[in-house]
């Protein structure tokens, strides 16, 4: 069970527009050097977990605090010159949360939006088998900054384990993202309550991040390239349908074209990701 900070450290929500946030330390994960990051809770050692080995995570509930936020621009990271916006002020937004009624709204100038939450932590994983400090900020192929909006409550992860104890930790949380995360930060909140289960498995052995959720199974790629990036999360996913239903790797292709859709994860974390997602029920 996880009570977390927001990634940014912040320990409440501003108490005005243009306020700065109380902070548990002073950091910005997306603007600082690599070895400083987010605020994670970790690592936990888990019993039986080896290198070679599958770590199975079983998202049981994740629960909002009641305040978020995220923004935009005025920064020169690749996606705001792209987008000409790093030379413009920052907006920020804030948000207050309902987890009762999964709703957040935003007051913005004498206009207030309201939004449906899907709240997930936005990392998972375990570190790098290389001694050293290892940056938050990307995604791996043993889980970290994966930002993944399908990994809600219901959900399962597995990971490749890198490390003896697995040393798992989490943090991000997200209250709300559309796919690609596209501004840098989603919907950024402390998390009231995350609840996960820890399984090690032997009989699935596996190399990148795949997971099962309600409605299907999804493999993952990351890459500068996103093209790379999808070919390695379509290359998961046939190798996944090979297990689900006994079929060649040439046969699962054909079925992937019919069946598999590929969605942009998140294009703002130096690691591109890409999702492939085989909903339940598709082939049958």
């Amino acid at each position: 069970m996880y009570q977390t900070l927001d990634a940014g450290w912040g320990l409440e929500k501003r108490s005005s527009p243009g306020a700065a946030r109380t902070k548990f330390t002073e950091r910005k994960p997306e603007r600082l050097e690599k070895h400083f990051g987010h605020a994670l809770l970790g690592p936990v050692h888990i019993q039986g977990a080896t290198p070679g080995l599958t770590l199975e995570i079983r998202i049981n509930e994740v629960v909002p605090g009641s305040w978020g936020w995220t923004s935009a621009g005025g920064f020169p990271s690749y996606w705001n010159e792209k987008l000409g916006v790093a030379d413009a002020k920052e907006v920020t937004l804030d948000f207050e949360l309902d987890a009762r009624t999964m709703t957040g709204k935003s007051q913005f100038g004498d206009f207030m939006y309201s939004i449906g939450l899907k709240p997930f932590m936005g990392i998972m994983g375990m570190p790098p088998k290389e001694k050293g400090q290892h940056s938050t900020f990307v995604p791996r192929p043993y889980g970290g900054n994966l930002d993944c909006k399908e990994l809600t409550a219901g959900s399962t992860l597995y990971l490749p384990i890198p490390v003896d104890g697995g040393l798992f930790s989490t943090g991000d949380g997200h209250a709300a993202q559309g796919d690609g995360e596209v501004s840098g930060p989603a919907l950024e909140c402390p998390m009231e309550k995350v609840s996960l289960t820890f399984h090690v498995r032997e009989d699935m052995p596996i190399t990148m991040p795949r997971a099962k959720t309600s409605t299907g199974w999804l493999t993952m790629g990351f890459h500068e390239d996103l093209d790379e990036a999808m070919w390695m999360a379509l290359s998961g996913m046939l190798d996944l349908m090979t297990e689900l239903y006994s079929i060649s790797r040439t046969e699962a292709y054909a079925y992937a074209t019919l069946t598999v859709d590929l969605r942009v994860t998140q294009i703002v974390n130096i690691l591109k990701g890409v999702h492939a997602f085989l909903p339940f029920g598709a082939l049958r």
